[in-house]
């Protein structure tokens, strides 16, 4: 256990961790501004810290302006890009309320200052807006609102949807016209979690970009550092399925998820994935299913389900598989050594591997040749439309399914032994060798001989199976009910 040098008694003693109800309220909020909300306008012992600490950053930055910035943007962009804030002070300032804060200040006996009381003085209550479409920023020296400077590059899905180019919308998802006939799938749950609303948003994205477009980005905004593309599937959502021992909705569930993923990559038009921060099991898997990926440089990416007592089961166990024997020199040759491979393809799902980059991505197999990384998350979604019509010029047409050559039983063999060898190490358990053994079934292409080739039809079936029979043990609903309620994965 940790111990702390108690500095009265200069001894050491074991470390308690303090609570502060303002915390423990903030972390059950969705959004970043009611976070900071709950905190900064907290009564208790650490809301009351948290606010000198912004209200001093507040009177500091505003000062600063025009001595060491011409304008708020600036400030903000140093402090975000330089320090891995998610707001600049000026937007933290704005979240709280421009005039809620300068009021407090002034009954605190702190200085407001004078740029910020002239802004106020004139009727302008915040430092950025948003416009028809375009965000402003609130500049001192003009004493008025002009246009935020953007990169070329740049497409907000935020400025899109306020110039009221929404096409499609639900609770979950919604689909939106980023221009040049490029629609953009945008993800808006928890964590962007898929769930059944998702699903069918995709399906019906991809009937409507068919119909009245040349291609279709998925990606979004979520805030925060590193964000989350997407954390994976809805396990609220599947732990209820599991202990109301719904199965056959399970797999009608999951047959839906595959098909939508991989009508993305048979569609008539382009369809690029635009990851980012967390890109974990189903976000993982939409990403494996489209044509291209242009990914940010953080990206955590990793087919987790293992760890939750699972499978990859929206075409993702059968798509990793697909993206490393494509990644093969001289992929037309009969006789591939598919065996140099198999293990490595295997172990990234069993070992729910995540890469620590976009760049690690590609060599754990996620990200392929034709794959590309970005540096600016804020012009991601904007290079992914880039793709998208790079490929419609270059006279894009979807690639024709064909069936996937497999290691089948040598491939279990192989799996089999490493398990083995893992298993008396103790790095694993016996559930998570009894699951290993399965998803090395499904990747390997069930009941076949080595070097057979199978329909992807076969292995999706394969995965689906392999889904509901985990969601009918004790140990893998164990699992599912101990990351819900703790957020931590259970090795039993």
């Amino acid at each position: 256990m940790r111990k702390v040098l108690n500095l009265d008694t200069l001894e050491y003693e074991d470390l308690e961790r303090p609570t502060f109800p303002c915390l423990d309220a903030a972390k059950k909020a969705g959004t970043l501004t009611e976070k900071v909300n709950i905190v900064l306008k907290a009564d208790d012992k650490a809301g009351k810290f948290a606010w000198k600490l912004a209200a001093n950053s507040f009177q500091y930055a505003a000062n600063r302006i025009p001595e060491i910035a011409d304008t708020i943007v600036e400030i903000d962009n140093a402090m975000k890009w330089g320090y891995n804030f998610e707001m600049g002070p000026f937007e933290l300032w704005d979240a709280y309320g421009v005039a809620e804060a300068v009021e407090r200040m002034t009954k605190d006996g702190l200085e407001v200052p004078a740029n910020v009381k002239a802004m106020l003085d004139a009727g302008n209550t915040c430092f950025y807006k948003l416009e028809n479409g375009v965000r402003y920023f609130y500049d001192f020296a003009a004493a008025g609102y002009k246009p935020l400077p953007v990169p070329e590059s740049l497409v907000s899905i935020a400025a899109a949807k306020g110039n009221n180019k929404t096409v499609t919308e639900n609770a979950s998802a919604s689909l939106v016209d980023i221009g040049d006939g490029v629609f953009c799938l945008e993800f808006h749950t928890k964590m962007n979690a898929i769930n059944a609303e998702i699903v069918d948003s995709i399906a019906d994205g991809l009937d409507y970009v068919d119909k009245n477009g040349v291609g279709l980005v998925i990606g979004n905004e979520a805030g925060g550092m590193p964000g989350a593309f997407s954390a994976g599937a809805d396990l609220g959502f599947i732990a209820k399925l599991c202990h109301d021992k719904k199965y056959a909705e399970i797999d009608a569930f999951l047959k839906k998820a595959q098909d939508g993923i991989q009508a993305t990559r048979y569609s008539a038009f382009p369809v690029v994935a635009a990851p980012y921060g967390m890109t974990l099991g189903g976000g993982c898997e939409t990403c494996l299913g489209a044509d291209r990926i242009v990914a940010h440089a953080e990206l955590y990416m990793g087919l987790v389900e293992i760890g939750v007592g699972l499978l990859p089961a929206g075409g993702g166990t059968m798509n990793l598989w697909k993206k490393h024997v494509n990644a093969l020199p001289g992929k037309t040759v009969k006789d591939l050594d598919l065996a140099k491979i198999f293990v490595a393809a295997f172990m990234k799902i069993g070992m729910a591997a995540v890469s620590m980059s976009a760049a690690q991505a590609v060599g754990n197999g996620f990200l392929g040749q034709a794959d590309r990384i970005v540096f600016n998350r804020d012009t991601l979604v904007g290079e992914g439309k880039k793709e998208v019509l790079r490929m419609v010029e270059d006279g894009y047409a979807p690639p024709m399914k064909q069936p996937l050559k497999v290691m089948g039983d040598a491939g279990q063999g192989m799996v089999n032994a490493e398990i083995y060898n893992m298993r008396n190490g103790n790095f694993m358990s016996d559930h998570d060798a009894f699951l290993a053994k399965r998803i090395a079934y499904v990747m390997s292409g069930g009941d076949v001989n080595v070097g057979s080739e199978v329909s992807e039809d076969t292995i999706l079936k394969l995965e689906r199976e392999a889904f509901v029979d985990f969601c009918k043990e004790e140990k893998t609903i164990a699992r599912i009910d101990h990351m819900l309620k703790t957020g931590k994965p259970l090795r039993n």
